[in-house]
């Protein structure tokens, strides 16, 4: 069914995009009927906290409170493994951006502007940067839950995207705090904010079936890597030099070999390249994107290696790509396909579940298992370990120009650990993936309830 709408021609614009001027209508539509609740988020009493992170820069250390970047912040969901930390005592020093349980994070400046995720309890009392704010609504106008939703939604896009002119956007409190919420009703609000708390419960339960699972593989692995040295200085004699060497010195970084080494004197181990097939992802070209307000309900999502988020990908990414060029692509995903980031940020797994559509970036390697050889879950957990997967990645990474580089063929060179008994890991795996594809299930049922109930 074709849709149509006039504008005035003293209305017209410089934009040539119909949704512009369909969504400009709607705005001022829903704003002055009684049968859809509307409010600004600076009304009075509306937002109990709006404040951003603190504006200095931070001294990052290995281990101890998260802290997390507007880069860190997906739409429904936010990275819990990006790995910067600051001290506790920082932590707790900066009270007003440490976060709380059902906080909504929401992105105000540059390539993340405007993507919102609610804070979950393993995320809460983490801290923030000064590129994303911590919303509190109050609870008499409507939830988290809903809030974080609309914030995500097309309507709360296009009001964004109008609000500037040619400046360098950033979301400052006013501008924030002139977006308006719209909610149809309160069986809408409902059905939403259930739809996301249960989401929210399948996430966490899902990360910690691949934390115990991990946890397992590590000590079936038998290996104490405690007293693995790891040596700063180190020299490789010339004699132990092969033609298949690379000549960096994290090839030969001591607490890299002696890992995979300590691992095999007591582990059957096999290659990489023995257990699975490679493809790799594809450059559509950024002529085809398309931006997340004026992509078709048909478009699929466009995932680069910025997307990979909690062993997942982010099915709401900036870019979208038409389905005719999906289909002339051809990339034909299937589910248990482990994703590896091999240009970026190295090393980074996710696996491919039953409801999964997307165009894969060239700089995710997709890493298809040989079913005969090995099982794709097992597969995966022994890839996400860090003394397995990650310590492999980066030994064998090169910088191309800027840009960290993982090679194909190295990846096949990967010496994968075989254990005798596998079934737990596998279960538990299989499970947490479950639990993942039935997350993003309802939050795509949730994100329509809205769209569809202000269309």
């Amino acid at each position: 069914m074709i849709k149509s709408f006039a504008i005035k021609n003293e209305d017209l614009e410089s934009n040539i995009f119909p949704n512009y001027y369909l969504f400009k209508q709607k705005i001022k539509s829903y704003s002055k009927r009684e049968d859809i609740v509307s409010f600004s988020l600076g009304e009075k009493d509306v937002l109990e906290i709006l404040t951003d992170g603190e504006h200095a820069g931070q001294k990052f250390v290995e281990e101890g409170a998260l802290f997390i970047k507007n880069s860190s912040v997906k739409r429904y969901g936010i990275n819990e493994f990006d790995g910067f930390y600051i001290t506790h005592e920082k932590n707790n020093s900066l009270k007003r951006s440490k976060l709380q349980k059902d906080d909504i994070l929401f992105t105000t400046i540059g390539y993340y502007l405007g993507v919102a995720a609610l804070v979950n309890s393993n995320v809460e009392n983490a801290n923030i940067n000064q590129n994303v704010v911590r919303i509190r609504i109050n609870s008499k106008f409507t939830t988290p839950q809903y809030l974080s939703c609309f914030l995500n939604s097309k309507f709360v896009r296009f009001q964004i995207d109008n609000l500037f002119t040619g400046t360098y956007p950033i979301l400052t409190y006013p501008k924030i705090k002139s977006l308006k919420i719209f909610i149809k009703n309160k069986n809408i609000e409902k059905l939403v904010t259930d739809s996301l708390i249960l989401a929210e419960e399948k996430a966490l339960k899902s990360l910690n079936l691949i934390k115990e699972a991990q946890e397992l593989f590590l000590k079936s692995l038998n290996v104490d890597f405690s007293l693995v040295k790891k040596d700063i200085f180190y020299a490789v004699d010339y004699n132990q030099f092969t033609e298949d060497d690379m000549m960096t010195p994290a090839f030969y970084f001591p607490l890299y070999t002696k890992t995979t080494k300590e691992i095999a004197k007591v582990n059957k181990c096999e290659f990489l390249g023995d257990l699975a097939n490679f493809k790799n992802g594809d450059e559509v070209g950024s002529s085809n994107y398309k931006s997340y307000l004026n992509r078709k309900e048909s478009d699929v999502p466009f995932i680069r290696t910025s997307d990979l988020i909690n062993y997942d990908f982010d099915t709401y990414p900036d870019f979208y790509i038409e389905e005719s060029i999906f289909k002339e692509i051809n990339q034909d995903i299937g589910k248990e396909e482990i994703l590896f980031s091999k240009d970026g940020k190295i090393g980074i797994s996710a696996m491919t579940t039953e409801s999964d559509k997307c165009i894969l970036g060239s700089g995710i390697l997709r890493i298809i298992p040989k079913r005969d050889k090995i099982n794709p879950y097992y597969l995966f957990i022994a890839l996400s370990i860090k003394e397995v997967g990650i310590f492999q990645a980066i030994q064998r990474t090169v910088v191309a120009s800027t840009i960290p580089h993982l090679r194909e063929d190295r990846i096949g060179d990967f010496s994968i650990p075989i254990l005798n008994d596998q079934k737990a890991i596998i279960e538990l795996t299989a499970t947490a993936f479950k639990l993942k594809d039935e997350r993003k299930k309802l939050i795509n049922e949730a994100r329509l309830l809205i769209e569809n109930s202000l269309s």
